[in-house]
């Protein structure tokens, strides 16, 4: 049993039992990714203010995917993105040549 000394003490230990029950709940409401961003926003946001924007976007991404796999599906656009581009520009380098072409036809 504990014997509490001060009336500090014991309103300290009901706040720690308080905020741990406080992050049980909010941890199950959450999930374990978003708890993570979370506590990474907040040390951030202590230490490091810069990062909290980049933390942030991070968190929306999370959020609406549910995880952390729209980082590798991010890349994936990209990389598609990048291959795609040249093909792409030359397909419509083409139409617009053609398209120039059919316009003097007709004049």
């Amino acid at each position: 049993m504990i014997i509490f000394v001060s009336f500090k003490k014991l309103f300290q230990t009901f706040l720690w039992l308080f905020t741990a029950a406080a992050l049980y709940v909010f941890y199950q409401f959450i999930g374990l990714n978003m708890f993570f961003l979370l506590v990474i926003g907040l040390l951030a946001l202590k230490f490091v203010p810069v990062l909290v924007l980049p933390i942030l976007l991070i968190g929306v991404g999370v959020h609406f995917s549910g995880d952390f796999s729209f980082i590798a599906d991010g890349i994936v656009w990209g990389f598609w993105g990048l291959v795609s581009l040249p093909i792409c520009y030359a397909f419509a380098g083409t139409i617009h040549s053609t398209m120039k072409q059919r316009k003097q036809e007709i004049k």
